[in-house]
């Protein structure tokens, strides 16, 4: 392994860790067994350093999501693949849910995440929208809807040891990652037989202000 991948591998474990602020570049040195100047000459700063760890994820995680969503199906089969290989790929990486959560709680680096977030987010959210017009407002809107499914997908990694206490279970054993992953697809079904079913219900009357008033009596 060469040594700016061995950089990148200490960093990535110790911000995962200890998060961005515990962790030093003295630490990452001795833990990637490298000259703390070489640090610096592969990447300015620690901060260089962890937009890089960051890069490294969001490259992996959005190449799979966007190639997953650009295969021949309906949104259906795309939407439970995308599920499968999202929730894969955090089970694989369990440090990178850990660094984004604690960036995501108000870390200087949010914005970096929200600017990888953007590109699958619209592009899934710009498929539902095509596929199912009642995606495009009201209480079963494209972005609800994958707000929804980001939160039940990556919540369960980010918060996977305080679930662990609730559920007195591991949610990251092998069995309880196949059933999570059943229950998405359920959710997902649900979600999506809502939206075929939008268009045929109708809609309640608001009765008009001049309907609801009620014909005033003659005076006496």
């Amino acid at each position: 392994m060469k040594a700016r991948d061995e950089i990148l591998e200490a960093a990535d474990r110790l911000f995962g860790e200890e998060g961005y602020e515990l962790t030093s570049t003295r630490r990452i040195a001795e833990l990637s067994g490298v000259n703390k100047a070489l640090i610096h000459y592969h990447f300015k700063n620690k901060d260089a350093l962890f937009e890089a760890v960051l890069d490294r994820y969001y490259q992996r995680l959005n190449a799979l999501l966007l190639e997953t969503l650009g295969r021949p199906g309906d949104l259906r089969e795309r939407l439970h693949r995308l599920i499968d290989v999202y929730q894969a790929f955090l089970a694989d990486n369990l440090n990178f849910s850990r660094i984004v959560q604690r960036e995501s709680a108000g870390g200087r680096h949010l914005e970096r995440i929200r600017d990888h977030l953007v590109p699958t987010f619209k592009a899934a959210m710009t498929l539902m929208q095509r596929e199912f017009p009642a995606a495009r407002a009201g209480d079963l809107a494209a972005y609800q809807l994958l707000i929804s499914f980001y939160g039940m997908i990556v919540g369960y990694f980010t918060f996977s040891d305080m679930l662990a206490h609730l559920v007195g279970r591991d949610p990251l054993s092998a069995r309880e990652l196949r059933a999570r992953r059943r229950h998405l697809d359920r959710m997902a079904d649900l979600a999506l037989d809502a939206l075929a079913d939008e268009p045929s219900r109708p809609r309640p009357r608001t009765a008009s202000k001049s309907a609801a008033r009620k014909p005033r009596g003659k005076r006496a």
